[in-house]
């Protein structure tokens, strides 16, 4: 159902890692997930996914893994946020991807959609400085549950829920239909606790998921600054 979807996806959505000094040593690991817009290297992300990066870290870009590896790796340039809506715009300078297509049809509650990240990552950095491990793509086929204001900590979502959760490692990442077309970005999961008959309570975990109008609005707004933003290649 969704493998043309997935390998058209797939030619758009990269990792971010975070690289950390630590000792004598390094810290690394991915943070998220991002996806490119446009054919100029901006990409969107979740803000958290760079503003919760370790202290000290720098979040870079090696390319459409595990296919293929930017060498040497590129730190990604800021544009544009919105903390509250937990939307971020970046750019890198060369080796960027195609650019997905953005849906301009609303969900509706049973609409099939697919969460996309890089859950799940084995990383680490030998002493000759070369970065080793496995990253791996994930795919959750799901469907929206409904729409819902969430509130988690200050990022407010006016977004949907969907019926799985959005596992660590996907945030930001593209949540598209059977056509290949993006209906939102994975943000999030809430869980809410359901009782039994016998009074034990269930925990349910739904993805939370910004809506595509709310990613069409916010890259509208930033346009301009896109546009006259210096570039620093």
């Amino acid at each position: 159902m969704y493998a043309d979807a997935v390998a058209r996806i797939a030619e758009s959505m990269f990792p971010l890692f975070f690289i950390q000094s630590e000792g004598d040593g390094y810290n690394v690991g991915v943070r998220g997930t991002g996806f490119f817009l446009d054919d100029t290297g901006v990409f969107l992300t979740a803000h958290h996914v760079v503003a919760g990066a370790p202290a000290g870290s720098t979040m870079y870009y090696y390319g459409k893994l595990p296919n293929e590896v930017c060498e040497p790796a590129l730190e990604i340039e800021y544009l544009a946020s919105d903390p509250t809506q937990d939307l971020y715009l970046g750019r890198v300078c060369r080796d960027y991807l195609e650019p997905v297509e953005l849906s301009n049809e609303p969900v509706r509650p049973g609409d099939s959609v697919c969460l996309a990240g890089y859950p799940m990552p084995v990383l680490s950095i030998r002493p000759d400085g070369e970065l080793v491990g496995s990253v791996r793509r994930y795919w959750q086929p799901t469907f929206v549950v409904d729409a819902m204001q969430v509130v988690i900590g200050s990022r407010s979502y006016d977004s949907y829920i969907v019926q799985h959760a959005c596992l660590v490692g996907m945030s930001g990442g593209p949540v598209f239909d059977m056509e290949g077309k993006v209906r939102g970005m994975a943000a999030a999961t809430v869980s809410r606790t359901v009782p039994d008959t016998g009074g034990n309570l269930t925990a349910v975990p739904n993805g939370v998921v910004v809506d595509v109008e709310h990613i069409h609005e916010f890259v509208e707004t930033t346009r301009s600054r896109i546009a006259t933003a210096p570039h620093t290649c």
